[in-house]
């Protein structure tokens, strides 16, 4: 898919990165929202000045990883300390380096971090910026390093450590970190160790005049156009459009496909779970009956929020955090919650 109209978030983080490093920045926003494209843009345009050094990390392209697989995903072997990413030929994007000797097996963490700082550190003595950036870091939640007799340390609770060092503390790196989870984003933001160390940028759905002049471009009619705007928020829909034209299905043929599996989607996650009552369930997707944006005080008020952090950990509602608003994961998703709930 082309990329589209995200000329705002571009100039931002094109324009933060070049900034000296002063605070962790979390890219956030709803799933399929163009987080990860508009990330990957920067760096594209970015890499051809050769001043920057990306260290680029993409979590999602893995199974949840064990200890073992998170050295093998981090560190390159070899003979600098910072060394492309040979599996990916298309861009300019850097693993940490280390010794073609170094023993995986009985590294400790504190041994893992001074290998990322030696590579930063390398970066700088070039005479270059370097910036680590890594895609749905959450999923580094589960691995433990043995914490030598005094416990075994969470890797990503030292991470953040580490991170606040590199920025806030020493400013030597920037450090982006792209996710989709918002509870994950919730809980970094309440989390006192990390006040006044942490940035948030949201990336969300599409601006309705972007997604016209899209359409406006791939030769709809204005008659689609105008029902596409309807239903239409994340960039991966309209390329699923365009393709389904292409395929003969009319707009409004395949748009009521997508709301009708969302709608099967919801009806089978709330009526298959152990957790909740169904009707309380039922109760929190009410609140979006009449309007796409709620704010979590009244949420609260109703006594649903634990219902509706489960339907946020099930990707069925977003919770922007900055703002305070609930909101469906994406427009069709509201429509066939509306449809849920009749």
């Amino acid at each position: 898919m082309k990329f589209y109209n995200r000329e705002k978030e571009l100039n931002y983080l094109k324009n933060y990165v070049q900034l000296e490093p002063n605070s962790i920045l979390f890219v956030y926003g709803p799933k399929s929202s163009g987080k990860s494209t508009v990330m990957l843009r920067v760096i594209e345009e970015l890499s051809k000045k050769d001043d920057l050094v990306f260290f680029y990390y993409d979590l999602r392209e893995y199974a949840t990883p064990t200890k073992e697989e998170f050295l093998e995903i981090f560190f390159e072997k070899g003979d600098k300390k910072y060394l492309l990413n040979r599996f990916e030929i298309n861009l300019k994007i850097f693993k940490f380096g280390i010794e073609e000797k170094f023993d995986f097996d009985n590294i400790k963490l504190n041994d893992v971090f001074s290998k990322m700082k030696e590579s930063i550190n390398a970066v700088i003595k070039d005479g270059k910026k370097p910036i680590l950036i890594i895609d749905e870091l959450q999923k580094l939640k589960s691995i433990y390093f043995n914490g030598e007799g005094k416990g075994d340390k969470s890797l990503l609770n030292e991470l953040f450590n580490l991170f606040v060092h590199l920025t806030k503390v020493r400013h030597l790196c920037h450090v982006i970190c792209l996710t989709s989870d918002t509870l994950f984003i919730e809980e970094i933001y309440r989390n006192s160790t990390l006040e006044n160390t942490s940035e948030y940028y949201l990336i969300d759905w599409l601006r309705k005049e972007s997604i016209r002049n899209i359409l406006k471009e791939e030769g709809f009619s204005e008659e689609e156009v105008d029902y596409c705007l309807k239903y239409l928020s994340l960039p991966y829909e309209i390329s699923q459009l365009i393709n389904n034209k292409k395929l003969g299905l009319s707009v409004e043929q395949t748009i009521k496909q997508w709301i009708n599996i969302e709608r099967d989607k919801i009806l089978y996650l709330i009526s298959t779970q152990k957790e909740f009552e169904m009707g309380k369930l039922i109760d929190a997707l009410k609140l979006f009956e009449n309007k796409i944006k709620v704010d979590i005080k009244e949420i609260i008020r109703d006594n649903l929020m634990d219902e509706v952090k489960f339907l946020i950990k099930n990707e069925i509602l977003f919770y922007d955090v900055m703002n305070g608003i609930i909101k469906p994961t994406s427009v069709k998703k509201w429509y066939a919650i509306k449809e849920v709930i009749e």
